[in-house]
């Protein structure tokens, strides 16, 4: 059911670049908004496509409110580290400090990971404050994720010491968590996306502390024929050179069948792979224009019965 999604702390929406990642991000928050929850979703990115679709114009660090019970942020690595220096190092003024941003830029290229453990790490305080109910993050596109998911435990093998290791320690505690942290995976059933997200799945249980909670594939074509309709599709056929257009009427039908046929048999290879222990939700194509913030609120509806 939706409720056990909603129950987690920090949810990771990922997948490939073009399958409405950010949709479902939004939909997701939209949905636990609604039912009374504190929700921050978080764009790592910075594309501002979840900002958007919730009626914001921009986004910055600081989190804004977009409509009752959510708020938007947009992830800062930079204000991160000014933020992670203020409260742990104990320097109050460290964001006024000049050429931050230049120091910040070496020591993030001197120690590869830096960006990432701020990211996880900013992520992981805001679970530890208790200020939201939920925090729905959508991360870079696909493998991009990995690096940052992955992180915490990667640099807390690196660096056994002080600080770094009690900080990697209690991150760690928050993402290994099924109850607090889930990964969602995206991906749209044609089949490219496919094989791509089943890679990604298999890099999130390998690679990472994080559960993989389910998946969503968005944009999936669902012929509404009964059989009924269909004999009577075949049967005007005949038709078909004697009225002006007809013929392309049913070319587009054939189509949208093959579609549908090819959306169901990739999805049945899709369940196949992952295996019963995981749950698979649809999502189905919504044709013609519609405002960002209209789909979003249609996906959510959906959401709500799909999940789970």
């Amino acid at each position: 059911m939706i409720e056990e999604l909603l129950s987690k702390r920090l949810v990771f929406v990922a997948g490939k670049g073009g399958v409405g990642k950010s949709t479902i991000a939004a939909a997701l928050a939209s949905v636990g908004a609604q039912r009374g929850l504190k929700v921050l979703v978080v764009e790592v990115d910075g594309k501002g496509d979840v900002a958007s679709m919730l009626g914001l114009a921009r986004t910055s660090f600081v989190p804004q409110l977009a409509c009752p019970n959510l708020w938007v942020m947009e992830m800062d690595t930079e204000a991160a580290l000014a933020e992670y220096l203020r409260i742990y190092v104990k320097v109050p003024f460290i964001s006024k400090l000049p050429g931050l941003g230049r120091i910040f830029d070496f020591v993030s290229t001197a120690a590869p990971g830096v960006r990432e453990i701020l990211v996880v790490g900013k992520l992981c305080y805001e679970v530890r404050q208790n200020t939201y109910d939920l925090i729905v993050v959508d991360p870079p596109a696909s493998g991009h994720v990995i690096s940052q998911l992955g992180v915490a435990g990667d640099v807390g093998q690196l660096i056994q010491l002080g600080l770094v290791k009690n900080q990697t320690q209690w991150m760690l505690g928050i993402l290994a968590d099924p109850r607090q942290s889930v990964a969602l995976l995206v991906a749209t059933p044609e089949e490219t996306p496919i094989e791509e997200a089943l890679d990604l799945a298999s890099r999130i249980r390998t690679e990472t502390p994080v559960h993989l909670e389910g998946v969503v594939v968005n944009r999936r074509f669902v012929s509404s024929f009964t059989g009924v309709e269909t004999e009577v599709v075949d049967e005007i056929r005949q038709f078909g050179d004697s009225i002006i257009g007809l013929n392309e009427v049913l070319g587009a039908s054939d189509l949208f069948a093959r579609i549908c046929r090819r959306h169901e048999r990739n999805l049945m290879f899709l369940r196949e792979q992952l295996g019963d222990s995981l749950r698979i939700a649809t999502v189905g194509e919504y044709f013609g224009t519609m405002e960002p913030k209209d789909l979003v609120e249609e996906v959510a509806e959906v959401l709500e019965v799909e999940l789970w």
